[in-house]
C-alpha cells in the first residue's frame, strides 16, 4: 500500500496526536458525566422503565436513577473500580455491565445503537486506562447507602415504630398507676 495523503482541510490544524487523543477522551468523559436516558426491564420483564445513567463526578461509578410515580423512583450506583470487569453490547441496542464473576450486573437498552456504542467505547476505554495507568484509578465512592433505597426505608420505618412505641408507653404510664378510676375515665372519654 502507498502512503496516504492527509486531507487539505487538516493542513492548518497543528494538534499533536496526544492532544487529539486527550481531546477525544475529555469529550467522551463529558458525555458520560452528562448522562443519557436508557430503558431497562421492570416487573419481571413485562414492562420497561426509563433510567437516567451517568458517570459519577469522581469517575469511580455509574449512577442510575428511575422516576416512578408510585414508588418515588429507585437509584443506585455501580462501582466501576471494584465490581466491573467490562462493558459489552447485547442485541440491537442493549448494553451489559459485566461483573468480575462474568455475570451481568446491569442491563439497559439505548434508543439507538450509535448512542449505545458511544457509551460502550467510552466506558471500556475508561476501564482500560485504569489497567494501563493504575495510579489514575480513583478510590471507590460507592457506599452501602448508594446501593438501594431499601435500607433507608427500613431505617426510617424502624425509627417511626420506636417513636410510636414511646408515645404509647407514655400514654399508658399516665393511666397505669390509677387502677379502675382511670379505666373508667378512659371509657367515659370515648
Amino acid at each position: 500500500m502507498g502512503q496516504s495523503m492527509p486531507c487539505a482541510c487538516f493542513e492548518n490544524l497543528n494538534l499533536t496526536d496526544q492532544e487529539t487523543d486527550e481531546k477525544v477522551i475529555n469529550e467522551r468523559l463529558k458525555m458520560l458525566t452528562d448522562g443519557a436516558k436508557f430503558t431497562r426491564k421492570a416487573y419481571l420483564g413485562l414492562t420497561s422503565q426509563e433510567v437516567f445513567v451517568s458517570l459519577s463526578d469522581d469517575k469511580s461509578g455509574l449512577k442510575w436513577k428511575t422516576e416512578n410515580a408510585w414508588t418515588g423512583g429507585e437509584h443506585g450506583e455501580i462501582d466501576l473500580t471494584s465490581e466491573v470487569k467490562k462493558i459489552k453490547t447485547h442485541g440491537e441496542n442493549g448494553l451489559h455491565v459485566v461483573g468480575l464473576d462474568d455475570k451481568v450486573i446491569f442491563d439497559i437498552k439505548s434508543e439507538d445503537s450509535s448512542e449505545r456504542d458511544k457509551w460502550v467505547i467510552a466506558l471500556n476505554e475508561l476501564l482500560q486506562s485504569w489497567v494501563d495507568y493504575p495510579d489514575t484509578k480513583p478510590k471507590s465512592s460507592v457506599s452501602a447507602s448508594g446501593q438501594s433505597n431499601k435500607s433507608d426505608y427500613f431505617k426510617r420505618r424502624e425509627e417511626e415504630i420506636k417513636a410510636r412505641e414511646k408515645v404509647n408507653s407514655e400514654r399508658k404510664a399516665k393511666y397505669s398507676s390509677g387502677g379502675m378510676n382511670f379505666t373508667a375515665q378512659v371509657m367515659a372519654d370515648r
